[in-house]
C-alpha cells in the first residue's frame, strides 16, 4: 500500500468520525428541543433565519402567541371593549397585551441555536411559572400606583392621584386576573376593577373651581380661578380650556390658583368657562417603558366627570396694578423667633414692590430697573422672558428676615408659551437690606413642600429656612436656565450619578453602617453643565415641580442635609416624573454647595431612594 492510498483510508476515516461526532451532537440537540416541546410546564416558539437575530425574533412571536392563546380567555375587562363581538379584533388585542410583558419575559426566557439548510434556528421557551410570575410584578405594580395615588390625594396633589389611579386602571387591564384582582383599603378589600373607576369619579366629584377675578387684553379675557378639593386649594391640579373653537394645551395649578384665557373681550360672550381635568397624562406614559407599552395598547377609559362647566356670573374685574398692597399670612409660620429669621413689618417695602408689580402689569420692565441691584435686574429680565408673565392674584406679603435680608412670599403669577401651555408660580422677592433693593428672585414651593421641611421642629427655624431658600433657588435656577448660578452651587468634584444598588440596605436601626454596594453612572461637573447648556439652548421652557420633600441632617459638618424630593419635570421637548438627591453644605445660607446629586426615575425595589446614607 503507497503511501497515498494510506493517507486517503485516514482522511475517509476521519470523515467518517467527525460525521459520527456530528450527528451524535445533532441527535442530543433534536432530542432537547423535542423534550422542550413536550413539557408541558414550557411555553416556546420557534425561529428561522438568515441571521440569529431574524430567527429570534419570529421565536418570541410565536412564544408571546402560544401565550395569548393559553390565557386569552381570562382577559375579562378587556373583552368588555370588544362591543361588536368581534372574535378576531379581541385576540389581536390580548395578543398586543402580552407582548407587552416581552421586556419582562426576555429576562427569564431560554434558548437553544442551530444550523440547518434552511438557515438559523432558535427555540426560545420559558417555564409557565416564570411568565406566572411576571403577571405577579404587574399587580405588584398595579398595588404600588394605588399606594402613590391615595397618598397623593391626601396631600391634595390631585394632578398625580389622578395619573397614579388611571395608570393603575389600564395596567389592570392587561392583567389575566384584572377583573379579580382585589386592594385593602380603609377596612375592606374591593375588585379594583370597581374600586379604581369609583375612586377616579370620586375624585372629580370632590373638585371646585371658582372664578376669582377677570383681566382683559386684546381679543382676549383672563379669568383667575381658585381650585379646591374638598374644599381645600389643591397642591396641583391640571386641566384644559375649551375657548370657544378648541381644547387648550394643559395648564398647570398650584396652590390652588389657576387661570382660563378665553378668546374674545366682552364677558358676555362667556356664560361659562369649560374645563377638562387632566387624568391620563399620555405625554408621561415614556418616561416608563411599562406604562407606555401598555398604556399604547389597551384603549382609553373615558371618565365623563372630568369635564366640568364654571359659572361666570358677576365675576369682578381683577386690576394687578392696586393702591394696596397687603401685609397677610402665607407658607412659612412665625413660628420660635430667633436672632437671624424672624417675621418683619414689610411697609417700608411696599412701594419698591408695587412699582415692580405695575412694570409687570404694563409690561413698562425698564421702570422697575431702580428697585433692582444689577444682579437682582439681570434674574428679573430672565423671569419676564420666561413666558408671557401675567399677574393674576392681589399680592398677600409675609416679610422674613433672613440673615442681611429680607423675604417677600409673595407675588401670584403665571407665565404662558408659544405652544400655549400654562403654569401658575409664587414669586419671592429677596430684599438686600443695606441697599433697600432686590438682589434676586425665586419661584415659591408648594405650601405642602414647605409644611414639609417647617415640621421638622427639632431643628433650628434658621435651619429650616435655610433650607426652603436653597430649594427655591434650585428650582427656578433651571426655569431661568441660571446657568452660571448652577456653576457656582455645585462643587468642582460634585459627584452627579443615577445608578443602581447591587444589595439591599442595612435595617433601619443600622442604617449609617454596611452601606450598600451602588453601581454608579457619573457625570463630572463640567460634563453635566455642558449637557444642561445644550438642554436650555434646546427648550423654550423648563419647570421643575418639587413635591413629597425629605429633609435629613448629616451627623457632622453643621449645616449638611440629604434632601430627597419627588420631581415633575417640564420642558417644551420633553418630560419626566422621578426622584432627586441632593447632599448639600448650607453653613453659608447665600453660598449653598452641592456635593451630591443623583436621579432615578422611580423607587429601586430593594433599596427604594437614594439616601444621605449612601453617602
Amino acid at each position: 500500500m503507497n503511501v497515498t492510498t494510506k493517507i486517503s483510508i485516514m482522511l475517509i476515516g476521519c470523515t467518517f468520525f467527525c460525521w459520527g461526532i456530528q450527528s451524535a451532537f445533532a441527535q442530543t440537540a433534536d432530542q432537547t428541543v423535542a423534550q422542550i416541546k413536550n413539557d408541558p410546564s414550557h411555553y416556546w416558539g420557534e425561529g428561522v433565519g438568515k441571521t440569529s437575530a431574524t430567527a429570534e425574533k419570529e421565536a418570541l412571536s410565536m412564544l408571546i402567541n402560544q401565550i395569548s392563546v393559553t390565557v386569552d380567555n381570562k382577559f375579562i375587562l378587556l373583552s368588555e371593549q370588544i362591543t361588536d363581538n368581534n372574535k378576531a379584533k379581541f385576540t389581536q388585542i390580548v395578543k398586543d397585551v402580552v407582548n407587552t410583558y416581552s421586556n419582562a419575559t426576555l429576562k427569564n426566557t431560554e434558548k437553544k441555536e442551530w444550523e440547518e439548510k434552511d438557515g438559523v434556528h432558535i427555540l426560545c421557551y420559558i417555564k409557565r411559572s416564570e411568565v406566572y410570575k411576571i403577571f405577579a410584578e404587574r399587580e405588584s405594580k398595579i398595588k404600588d400606583f394605588i399606594a402613590t395615588a391615595l397618598k397623593a390625594e391626601e396631600n391634595l396633589q390631585i394632578a398625580d392621584a389622578l395619573k397614579y389611579y388611571y395608570w393603575a386602571l389600564l395596567l389592570l387591564r392587561s392583567h389575566p386576573d384584572g377583573n379579580t384582582i382585589t386592594y385593602a383599603h380603609n377596612g375592606a378589600e374591593p375588585k379594583l376593577a370597581v374600586f379604581l373607576p369609583q375612586q377616579i369619579d370620586a375624585v372629580f366629584s370632590k373638585l371646585d373651581f371658582r372664578v376669582t377675578g377677570k383681566q382683559t387684553e386684546p381679543n382676549i379675557t383672563l379669568y383667575n380661578l381658585a381650585i379646591l378639593y374638598n374644599k381645600q386649594p389643591v397642591s396641583n391640579c391640571e386641566y384644559s380650556v375649551y375657548d370657544g373653537r378648541n381644547w387648550s394645551p394643559l395648564s398647570a395649578a398650584k396652590d390652588g390658583k389657576g387661570v382660563a384665557e378665553l378668546l374674545g373681550e366682552d364677558a358676555t360672550l362667556h356664560k361659562k368657562i369649560s374645563v377638562r381635568v387632566e387624568y391620563e397624562f399620555g405625554d408621561e406614559w415614556k418616561t416608563d417603558k411599562e406604562v407606555n407599552d401598555i398604556l399604547s395598547k389597551v384603549g382609553a377609559v373615558p371618565f365623563k366627570k372630568a369635564k366640568i362647566d364654571i359659572a361666570t356670573k358677576k365675576v369682578p374685574d381683577f386690576k394687578p396694578i392696586d393702591d394696596v398692597i397687603s401685609v397677610g399670612t402665607n407658607n412659612i409660620p412665625a413660628a420660635t423667633l430667633t436672632k437671624k429669621v424672624f417675621m418683619v413689618d414689610g411697609s417700608k417695602y411696599l412701594t419698591l414692590l408695587k412699582k415692580v408689580e405695575k412694570a409687570i402689569a404694563t409690561k413698562k420692565y425698564e421702570a422697575a430697573r431702580e428697585c433692582f441691584t444689577p444682579e437682582g435686574y439681570a434674574v428679573f429680565q430672565k423671569l419676564i422672558q420666561y413666558g408671557k408673565a401675567v399677574i393674576i392674584a392681589k399680592s398677600d406679603y409675609v416679610f422674613m428676615q433672613f440673615d442681611d435680608g429680607v423675604l417677600a412670599r409673595s407675588l401670584s403669577m403665571r407665565f404662558s408659551f408659544s405652544n400655549r401651555r400654562t403654569f401658575v408660580e409664587k414669586v419671592v422677592f429677596d430684599i438686600d437690606t443695606a441697599t433697600g433693593k432686590i438682589r434676586s428672585l425665586s419661584f415659591a414651593l408648594t405650601d405642602k413642600a414647605c409644611k414639609d421641611i417647617i415640621n421638622h421642629s427639632q431643628w433650628s427655624e434658621y435651619s429650616r429656612v435655610s433650607i426652603i431658600n436653597f430649594i427655591e433657588n434650585y428650582q427656578t435656577a433651571y426655569a431661568l436656565k441660571r446657568l452660571d448660578y448652577l456653576k457656582s452651587i455645585f462643587s468642582d468634584d460634585a459627584l452627579i450619578i443615577t445608578g443602581t444598588v447591587l444589595r439591599t440596605v442595612a435595617k433601619v436601626e443600622n442604617q449609617y453602617q454596611n452601606a450598600p454596594k451602588i453601581k454608579f453612572n457619573k457625570q463630572t461637573k463640567s460634563q453635566y453643565m455642558n449637557n444642561l447648556q445644550k438642554c436650555f439652548q434646546n427648550n423654550e421652557y423648563i419647570n421643575l415641580k418639587f413635591t413629597d420633600v425629605s429633609v435629613k441632617k448629616g451627623a457632622k459638618g453643621g449645616e449638611i442635609y440629604g434632601i430627597q424630593i419627588r420631581q415633575d419635570y417640564y420642558s417644551s421637548s420633553y418630560g419626566d416624573t422621578g426622584y432627586l438627591f441632593v447632599l448639600v453644605d448650607v453653613n453659608k445660607p447665600n453660598q449653598p454647595i452641592i456635593h451630591v446629586r443623583a436621579w432615578q426615575p422611580e423607587k429601586d425595589p430593594d433599596f427604594g431612594l437614594y439616601d444621605i446614607y449612601h453617602f
